[in-house]
């Protein structure tokens, strides 16, 4: 079954602004550069800004499949898929349970939030979500955090408990 996962204001806002802002950088340099005739610097710098935008894109939640065997976060570079025998418990929690995260390594809003991040409350998490106003706390068997954030949470843990029942 799929989940879409649609990005909140924030990533939407962030994700344009830097889109914007690299533009302007790449442009201003592109001037700057042509009256001096240093191509290759204008070219590494364009493939850098390209890279620098192709990346968090690659790795950015695009929906969640559930089925009766495994979870997957659909990614553009490449799927995540875990065993729903390795997942112990899927629960809706209160966003603000998040608040107050820090990023230890990962996007903290181009193109989402993943990567892994860590808070008082909660400890240590791998995100994979799209948006904030929406989660859904996944817990494996070795007791590490899983944080994702599909459009109908409800009915994520609703199927998500249902084919665990099954296994």
């Amino acid at each position: 079954m799929d989940f879409s996962a649609s990005y909140d204001r924030t990533t939407k806002t962030i994700t344009t602004l830097v889109a914007v802002l690299m533009l302007a950088v790449l442009t201003s340099m592109w001037f700057s550069l042509k009256a001096a005739g240093t191509w290759l610097s204008l070219s590494f710098m364009a493939v850098v800004s390209f890279l620098a935008v192709l990346m968090p894109y690659g790795f950015s939640v695009k929906k969640y499949q559930l089925s009766n065997e495994e979870l997957v976060i659909c990614r553009p570079f490449g799927n995540k898929h875990i065993l729903l025998t390795t997942l112990r418990s899927a629960v809706v929690i209160d966003p603000k349970l998040l608040r107050w995260s820090w990023r230890i390594f990962g996007s903290g809003g181009m193109f989402g939030y993943y990567g892994n991040f860590s808070n008082r409350q909660l400890g240590t998490m791998k995100w994979f979500m799209t948006r904030k106003d929406t989660a859904v706390l996944i817990e494996t068997e070795q007791h590490k955090k899983i944080v994702i954030s599909p459009d109908d949470p409800e009915g994520f843990v609703n199927t998500f408990k249902m084919f665990s029942s099954r296994a």
